[in-house]
């Protein structure tokens, strides 16, 4: 039974909701004390996440662009002075751009969750690019409105510090998991299955990991190799398949459903998840399919990297390799795939870890403990 509302929040999030980002659904639907308002520029996929209380913006085509510069709406400042609002929470560092003017305008506390690219934006060369130029400005503004900054990782928190927010701000958030969601299906095939998800982009790492499939492969392991997404990257990714002979065991399924990736994750034998960290800064934080992954009692073979070595205990609930280490990537591939007891009990500790500390429920009602102790500040 839910307990009693407590207040109210308006949750700005630029798109809500794409594929790559049904956490902030999840979070949003989560909350047993706040209720939850969205604002949002575009609203994505509303027959698959449904929410009634999301607020989009619809300005004439003249209007975009002054919007764009801006970040002002007329509706959503009638909307927040009108609506009682106890705080303001942006997802992303680039989306707190367009929440400033209202926390300006109506004096609300502001939180601010940054998960990985929006960091590194503000080191990297991104920075100068005409679509980042207001985030880049703004950026101490940010830090100086928010009352509270959430980073999904050890390591953001220490780059933001590093950028010049005030430390005694920030605070690390890991986003969780509805376990419920997600659980083991074993169907007895005859061969194990690796699986790969998400964007075809260079910081997810996924030119190091079909390498070190094809060389498991090659050395005559027998394996089939599911890949769950697209992006730019396509086209190397096929001809890095092609070059190393394995095509007949790579099944690029392209981009598909949340739903559809819980299915095959049920169904898979270890998830290889090797982010790095890209020319640009970008970088991973937490990666929410490895916490799905493992929920489905699937080791997962990770990197140092971000918030992973949270999610994963090397050598407990998978494996932790330095970043674009082909080698070590085939090698800890080549142990989970020739034993299946490891497999096996490091699926099972991998399941326990995400019941522990990456809760869907108990990590909003963190949430929530920190709204309390900002509404209790201001």
């Amino acid at each position: 039974m839910n307990s009693p509302n407590t207040g109210t929040v308006a949750l700005f999030s630029s798109r809500f909701v794409p594929y790559s980002q049904t956490f902030i659904y999840d979070e949003v639907r989560g909350h047993e004390r706040y209720e939850i308002d969205v604002f949002c520029k575009e609203r994505l996929n509303e027959d698959r996440f449904p929410y009634d209380e999301a607020h989009v913006y619809h300005p004439p085509s003249w209007a975009e662009k002054i919007y764009e510069n801006v970040a002002y709406w007329p509706s959503f400042d009638r909307t927040l002075k009108h609506g009682n609002y106890d705080l303001i929470h942006a997802h992303f560092g680039t989306t707190a751009v367009y929440a400033l003017p209202y926390v300006w305008r109506h004096d609300l506390p502001l939180v601010v969750t940054f998960h990985g690219y929006d960091v590194g934006d503000l080191f990297g060369p991104n920075r100068f690019f005409p679509r980042q130029w207001r985030y880049w400005a703004l950026s101490t503004s940010i830090f100086r409105a928010a009352d509270l900054m959430l980073a999904d990782s050890l390591e953001l928190a220490e780059l933001l510090a590093e950028l010049g927010a005030d430390r005694d701000k920030i605070a690390v958030h890991r986003l969780g998991v509805d376990l419920s969601k997600f659980e083991r299906a074993d169907e007895g095939r005859a061969v194990p299955r690796i699986t790969l998800v998400g964007r075809f982009t260079e910081k997810k790492g996924f030119r190091y990991a079909l390498r070190a499939c094809a060389q498991v492969l090659n050395d005559g392991i027998d394996a089939e190799v599911v890949v769950l997404g697209d992006g730019d990257l396509g086209p190397e990714l096929r001809r890095i398949v092609a070059e190393n002979g394995i095509a007949d065991h790579v099944d690029f399924r392209g981009a598909v459903s949340h739903d559809e990736v819980a299915q095959v994750l049920a169904r898979t034998d270890a998830l290889m998840t090797p982010s790095v960290v890209t020319r640009t800064h970008d970088r991973d934080s937490g990666i929410l399919v490895a916490k799905e992954a493992s929920a489905c009692g699937v080791p997962v073979i990770g990197t140092y990297h971000g918030g992973i070595p949270s999610i994963i205990d090397d050598g407990e609930t998978g494996f932790l390799v330095p970043e674009r280490n082909v080698g070590a990537l085939a090698d800890r591939l080549t142990r989970l795939l020739s034993d299946d007891d490891l497999r096996t009990r490091m699926g099972r500790a991998a399941r326990r870890k995400m019941e522990r500390e990456f809760d869907l429920f108990d990590q909003v009602r963190k949430l929530e403990r920190h709204y309390d102790q900002i509404r209790n500040r201001t």
